[in-house]
């Protein structure tokens, strides 16, 4: 099977990549690995098919995680909270904004204003709820699908053909889609992102290399990191079946460990039998507290993030920001999983 698409959005979208000599590529803050594989994988895409010599300039919030440095060209994606002039200056330059991973412009940080300002037509390729219509121009927007960058594979073939792949963009888009699937564990897999996945192996990826890359490569210190946090910042309520884990800003300090090495720690928190709701509160810093909550089965996080939190995502997994100090928002937060699995067992 694959995904079809309207034919006036085929049309419009090569429209706009034909006629923009100027494009920026920009995902979400805090970029995970859907984000990264998403806009790599559509710079190559457009290197490789669309004609003429196109200037791409690919920006990330605060740059891209040392975790995907192996993906190719990689090193040329900007940094905003390092270059904040040069990266405003790509967005009132240019033509064409491609924004993917993302569904409203507060989700790339300090990039917000300069998007939201910029004259350029504005494309949005995402699989998360609810995209800002009155933003962009044109949107591709498929919640149901399991990965930005699987949509983009399907989007890609749409609008070039099967023979739009090389070994670059597979390995970027075989990148997104392995880890927004939790190497294909998470509850949001269908047969088409198996079909994808396999088209893109067939290019000669290396499929273990890439989960050995992202996967397999800790440091030590990351590694007594993990210990540290699931014997002192977990905290389980088994007879209300969950749990959640809280990074404190000081406990990475001491640990020296990156923002981006804090990603697969709420899979931890979901591994248990009986949790079928759990969360990780990181503080970054006192003045940026990110949670992510996961859940199993019907538990739905995406009601309970948007709801509380202005935040989003799927019903098995999803984020949000606090704006409020951590001791208030770890008792918040934990005051609202309570009750929200009081309500899914009295439903069960």
């Amino acid at each position: 099977m694959s995904l079809t698409f309207e034919k006036e959005t085929i049309e419009e979208i090569q429209s706009m990549l034909t006629n923009a000599n100027n494009i920026v590529l920009v995902s979400h803050t805090n970029a995970d690995g859907d984000a990264v594989g998403s806009v790599l994988g559509m710079y190559h895409m457009l290197k490789k098919n669309v004609p003429g010599n196109k200037d791409i300039t690919m920006i990330l919030p605060n740059g891209c995680p040392f975790t995907f440095d192996f993906l190719p060209d990689s090193s040329l994606i900007l940094n905003a909270d390092n270059e904040p002039e040069r990266c405003r200056a790509a967005f009132d330059t240019c033509a064409l904004i491609i924004g993917v991973d993302f569904n409203v412009a507060n989700r790339v940080g300090s990039l917000e204003q300069s998007l939201t300002n910029a004259k350029a037509r504005k494309l949005l390729v995402d699989h998360h709820i609810n995209p800002d219509t009155q933003l962009f121009n044109t949107i591709v927007s498929m919640p149901h699908i399991a990965a930005t960058c699987e949509l983009l594979f399907w989007l890609g073939t749409a609008l070039w053909g099967k023979d739009m792949l090389d070994k670059n963009i597979a390995t970027c888009l075989y990148n997104g889609i392995m880890t927004d699937t939790g190497s294909f564990a998470f509850s949001n897999n269908q047969p088409n992102v198996y079909e994808a996945a396999a088209r893109l192996v067939e290019q000669g990826i290396n499929a273990t290399e890439i989960h050995n890359n992202v996967m397999n490569s800790w440091s030590v210190n990351r590694m007594r990191f993990l210990g540290f946090c699931l014997n002192q910042r977990m905290h389980i309520f088994e007879e209300d079946k969950f749990a959640y884990m809280v990074v404190k800003h000081e406990d990475m300090q001491r640990y020296n460990i990156k923002n981006a090495e804090l990603e697969t720690l709420v899979n931890y928190v979901m591994m248990m039998q009986n949790v079928l709701m759990g969360a990780l509160v990181k503080e970054y810093d006192p003045n940026n507290i990110r949670i992510s909550f996961r859940s199993k089965g019907n538990v739905d996080v995406q009601q309970l993030a948007a709801r509380h939190y202005g935040g989003g995502g799927h019903r098995n997994a999803s984020g949000a920001t606090s704006t409020k100090d951590l001791a208030t928002t770890v008792c918040e937060m934990e005051s609202l999983m309570r009750q929200e699995m009081k309500k899914y067992r009295q439903q069960d």
